[in-house]
């Protein structure tokens, strides 16, 4: 619907945050010389182009097709029947959605003369997908039709061993779906590969398997005739071409697709022929020629050069989505090719299961892509995506995966890789071949000949940092030995730093000793080769070095030891990979689902012939449990995506911490169910999966979310109940023992499931119960996986109630068992508030905590200080309101009228996480004395954040020595690959680290609420603040929310501003002599993070004319009650 013309254009911010919100890598990055880049501006100040998807009112084809196909069936219309209405339908609605879209196309070159078009969507939502200035949005968002206008989030990429660990060839042998036993691999079933294409001239493919096939055909003209389609790849697209990179930052920048029929892979990256190869490949021998079957349990891996998919029997259909390198901003357009491949109208075609190997960090479920992928479960097709890449942290769950209906995919490990090789030549004791891997950017491992002495140095052990002229001595002319860290968040840079401190101290290679057994992939640098051993390997070549000369080779002409060398580790099966992300863990939604080998995973290399590379990442955990899906389809082709996706989870085994199956269990927001065993899936009567009120459709698990329990400890409270159905699939009844096996704890909360059994008939139903219950105080522990300590420091963490609920089979034991992840995070919650102050004979006031205190140990905690602004509430979005984006929404113009509320409006309440409620200042200088102390700056929001350092986070802005311009920046931030939650004070002209102090002013162990809160603590220690001193100490400053980006600080780009004119900070305090000083009591400490209990006596001590009012942040409280704030006397 078009806005009335009487209204100014609405700023909808949901979308400018995703516009925001960049991608991150789903492929696991090898190890290199700087963190992950953070989310990069797709949309940002006027003149910067920003993508959008325009999305019209006008029906797309397939609800159209839906509905059709749902009113013949209930008028019981022949199959033929069904198919040809829905057919006519569909392919109505897609011509009327191109007549609609020719129209808005024609509008927008009037309204932005130099929009770009990327694309036209017309199955799953009528869209026209542009490139603009950001500037130009608010005409766009005004147009006739428009709906809503989408952010193009830009995504990036994210077996002979790990497919047998899936038991995908104990389904091979079995039963076909007739009933006969020609076995079932996945035949009839298609999988969409959306990705950098496929190398359909592989022999895993079928291809002719030879390097010079694959040389001969170029990408951007029609495949030769025999190529391609063929038996295994049987169709596909290119919607972009090789050249194609949408990221504005990239060298090699060309935002520009060049779409074609033929979507070969480039050689360069390969990352959807690896893929497809773990999906759905036929195998290679190992004289170089496709598997031509049989497909059977216990086929010698010493007999191919690849193995076969988990599914090599499914047939393959590419959709590309990238070029050779990059990134991508062409998502939608797939997932609206896999609706409807030949894009007649006509949904009969859609392809079976979806693989998005790919995705951008910190999703949640409604965001585009996620919506998106939710409709196209709507039409039957399963998406199985990656869960992400970025490690042990809380709330990073990449999307689409985040989406309720699709199947995320965290990464395991299998109990065997093939590594490179690295001889050592001498003394003999030692000589012989080590496991490694090898850097990937240095390219002369099979060409150059590197050979040398192994040297130590002395000076510092991890080359982070350039090394003395003594170690240099050392190393000149040798091989370095330097100390690698397994967990990101412990080591102090990645590989290619310390390959370049390396080179640059005239070592001729590297090895990096590892802290436990785990390879993983290093990048390295291209100047020298670098090599990363397992612990044991590295640690007897280090001390060998040290008590005498140790020779290697690491390069040579013909190099034979690539990918060759057995690591065989049977006791790491089913733990969990470390870079494979935490998901998330939200009402009625707790991910990833389910996880599948995804550490060193060998398959197809593109433009091999018939080669296998290693790789690491949930972007290969992601085609196991697709081709895992396609033998489930196969086998049940009349189940729903709900059901085959329940029949996987249910089915999934335990991931452990320990090696040989020992320690803790793996939680939900880790692995989901747990890892897949399709072999219990195809042979499952039943499935199991949330239902009922709290329940999300599409999502398996149970999940609570974020309780807040208050109350005093045993005091009666309101139960929190949801259900779980069981379905019988069967013709026979079918008897379950209810059970739950927990993963993690939270003391005083526990899980009650009823009734103890439940008999499900023939094709019936039956309900459990799971009530969460809190009967007496709530404790904090941690996650027993976790790293409680992170870089040297505690890590934020909250305490979750999660495991499985288990459904054992009584009826026959020989059925699988069940299991259905069920999560909830308790925290205590207080109730606490301040009573109206009373004034003192000293210029003060007391005020009295008064309340609830919260059912735990620590009572409340409370922060005091002057107020210096309040915000604005960004109401909801209008229906049919369209949006118009840009950042820049916070910023008052210097002379200028801040923009009025009806002018800004959220799609989502939870981006108000980013709108600024209050913003206050204290100093605990008084208290501390001798000049000395810290600066703590309070940002209150409209709605809490799962974490503060997420898509965007808090800044704030200071003039420190009184010029006018803002000289430090304060920003919410964490410290690399982890929870260490911090406030980093930067030189906002040089970008120079000054102060790095903890949010909330603790380390995360202790209790201060930090994650999913609305209220938050900025210190900066006063010694760090330029230009402060005795006599010149008031310090200006202004709070804003922005992109949490690793780089310097842009308030330019602030969504949501309290305290700035410009660009330029308005607020004041002294930070020495501040007008308001709040202390626990008389001559006490300042109240800042205080534990409190109720009747606490607050001391408020006042400047002689000071108007300021009390900001109080009351940690504790539950969300929308953390702030307060009062007037003095």
């Amino acid at each position: 619907m078009r806005q009335p013309p009487v209204r100014r254009p609405v700023t909808r911010i949901g979308l400018t945050l995703a516009l925001l919100a960049g991608p991150v890598l789903l492929t696991a990055a090898p190890a290199a010389g700087s963190p992950p880049p953070g989310p990069t501006a797709q949309g940002a100040p006027p003149g910067r182009p920003a993508s959008v998807l325009l999305e019209l009112t006008t029906e797309a084809a397939g609800p159209a097709w839906r509905r059709a196909a749902a009113e013949a069936r209930r008028a019981r219309r022949s199959p033929e029947a069904v198919r040809r209405e829905a057919a006519q339908a569909g392919g109505g609605q897609r011509s009327r959605a191109s007549d609609a879209l020719d129209r808005l196309a024609d509008a927008v070159r009037g309204a932005a003369p130099t929009a770009r078009e990327l694309y036209r969507t017309r199955t799953l939502l009528t869209g026209l997908a542009v490139t603009v200035p950001a500037d130009r949005l608010p005409a766009l968002r005004a147009l006739p039709g428009v709906r809503a206008v989408h952010p193009v989030v830009r995504k990036q990429r994210d077996n002979a061993y790990s497919v047998p660990l899936t038991g995908a060839p104990q389904v091979w042998s079995g039963p076909s779906s007739d009933g006969t036993t020609g076995g079932n691999t996945g035949q009839g079933v298609r999988i969409g590969v959306i990705d950098s294409g496929i190398d359909y001239t592989h022999a895993d493919f079928g291809g002719p398997g030879t390097a010079e096939a694959f040389k001969a055909v170029d990408g951007a003209r029609p495949a030769p005739a025999g190529l391609f389609p063929n038996a295994k790849v049987v169709g596909g697209k290119d919607l972009v071409g090789d050249a194609y990179n949408p990221d504005p930052s990239a060298p090699n920048y060309q935002p520009d697709p060049h779409p074609d029929a033929n979507p070969i892979d480039c050689a360069l990256n390969g990352h959807g022929t690896h893929v497809a190869g773990t999906a759905a490949g036929l195998g290679v021998t190992a004289d170089g020629h496709p598997y031509a079957g049989p497909y059977r349990p216990g086929l010698d891996p010493a007999a191919f050069k690849v193995g076969p998919g988990a599914a090599p029997g499914a047939q393959l259909y590419a959709i590309r989505v990238f070029g050779c390198d990059g990134s991508t901003d062409q998502l939608a357009q797939a997932l609206d090719v896999a609706a409807d491949p030949d894009g007649d109208g006509d949904l009969g075609d859609r392809l079976d299961i979806v693989n998005l190997s790919l995705g951008s960090r910190f999703g949640s479920t409604d965001d585009a892509d996620a919506v998106a992928v939710d409709h196209l479960a709507d039409l039957g097709t399963l998406v199985v995506a990656a869960a992400g890449n970025e490690g042990d942290v809380y709330g990073i769950g990449g999307s689409p995966g985040t989406a309720a209906r699709a199947l995320a995919v965290a990464a395991s490990v299998d109990p065997h890789s093939d590594a490179d090789g690295l001889t050592v030549l001498a003394p003999a004791p030692l000589a012989g071949i080590v496991p490694a891997h090898w850097s990937g950017r240095y390219q002369g491992w099979s060409t150059a000949d590197v050979a040398g002495r192994l040297a130590l140095p002395v000076d510092q052990a991890d080359g982070c940092s350039a090394f003395t002229d003594a170690d240099k001595q050392r190393l000149t002319g040798r091989i370095a030995v330097l100390a690698w860290a397994t967990r990101e968040s412990e080591r102090a840079c990645g590989s290619g730093p310390r390959a370049d401190h390396a080179a640059d101290a005239g070592a001729i290679g590297a090895l990096l000793a590892a802290g436990d057994d785990h390879l993983a992939e290093i990048a390295g640098n291209d100047r020298i080769p670098v090599a990363l051993l397992a612990h044991a390997d590295g640690e007897r070549l280090r001390q060998g070095a040290a008590a005498g000369p140790v020779d290697v080779r690491l390069a040579a002409p013909g190099n034979p030891l690539h990918g060759v060398v057995p690591q065989d580790q049977p006791q790491r099966t089913d733990t969990l990979a470390d870079f494979t992300s935490r998901g998330i863990g939200v009402p009625g939604v707790v991910k990833p689902d389910l996880a599948a080998p995804g550490e060193t995973i060998w398959s197809a290399k593109a433009g091999s012939g018939g080669g296998g590379q290693r790789e690491d990442g949930t972007s290969m955990a992601t085609p196991h449990v697709a081709g895992l899906a396609a033998l489930v389809r196969a086998a049940h082709p009349d189940w729903t995506v709900e059901q085959l996706k329940a029949a996987l989870m249910n089915t999934a085994g335990d991931t452990w911490l320990g090696d040989g199956g020992t320690g803790p269990v793996y939680g939900p927001e880790r692995t989901g169910a747990g890892r897949a065993r399709v072999d219990a899936a195809v042979r499952t009567p039943a499935v199991a999966y949330a239902a009922g009120e709290g329940a999300v459709q599409g999502s398996v698990g149970v999940s609570f979310g974020v309780v807040a329990v208050g109350g005093a400890p045993g005091a009666a409270r309101p139960a929190e109940v949801r259900e779980v159905e069981v379905r019988n699939l069967s013709g026979a009844a079918v008897t379950y023992r209810t059970g739950y096996a927990a993963a993690t704890d939270v003391p005083g909360a526990r899980y009650e499931i009823s009734p103890d059994r439940v008999e499900v008939p023939a094709g019936g139903t039956a309900r459990v119960r799971v009530t969460l219950a809190v009967p007496g105080q709530l404790g904090r522990s941690p996650d027993p996986t976790i790293a409680t300590l992170q870089g040297g420091k505690a890590r934020s963490y909250r305490g979750e109630l999660s495991g499985r609920l288990l459904l054992t089979p009584e009826s026959d034991a020989a059925l699988p068992a069940l299991r259905v992840p069920v999560f909830a995070a308790p925290r205590p919650a207080s109730d606490l508030s301040a009573t109206t102050p009373v004034r003192t004979p000293r210029a003060g006031a007391l005020v009295v905590l008064g309340g609830t205190r919260a059912p735990a140990e620590q009572p409340g905690l409370l922060s005091a200080f002057a107020l210096g602004g309040e915000g604005t509430r960004w109401p909801d979005c209008p229906p049919g309101s369209g949006a118009a984006v840009g950042p820049g929404a916070g910023i008052v113009p210097e002379g200028g009228e801040p923009q009025k509320p009806e002018d800004v409006c959220v799609e989502r309440p939870g981006d108000r996480a980013a709108n600024l409620r209050a913003a206050g200042a204290a100093s605990d200088a008084p208290a501390v004395g001798d000049g000395q102390g810290t600066l703590y700056l309070a940002a209150q929001f409209w709605a809490p954040a799962t974490t503060p350092v997420g898509v965007f986070a808090v800044r704030a802005s200071l003039d420190t020595d009184g010029d006018g311009s803002t000289d430090v920046f304060v920003k919410a931030d964490r410290q690399r690959g982890s929870d260490v939650l911090v406030a980093r004070t930067v030189d906002a002209r040089t970008g120079a680290e000054l102060d790095v102090q903890p949010l909330n002013a603790r380390w995360g162990d202790t209790d201060t609420a930090l994650l999913d809160s609305d209220v938050l603590v900025l210190p900066v220690r006063l010694s760090a603040l330029p230009g402060v001193k005795a006599g010149h100490s008031t310090v200006r400053y202004g709070l804003w929310t922005g992109v949490a980006t690793a780089g310097k600080p842009d308030p330019a780009e602030a969504f949501s501003a309290i305290g700035l004119r410009g660009t330029r900070p308005t607020l004041a305090v002294d930070v020495l002599h501040p007008a308001v000083d709040v202390r626990t009591g008389p001559g006490g400490p300042a109240a800042v993070a205080a534990p409190l209990p109720p009747g606490t006596v607050l001391d408020v001590r006042r400047a002689d004319g000071d108007t300021s009012r009390l900001l109080l942040l009351h940690h504790f409280n539950r969300d929308g009650l953390r702030g307060q704030i009062l007037n003095l006397p």
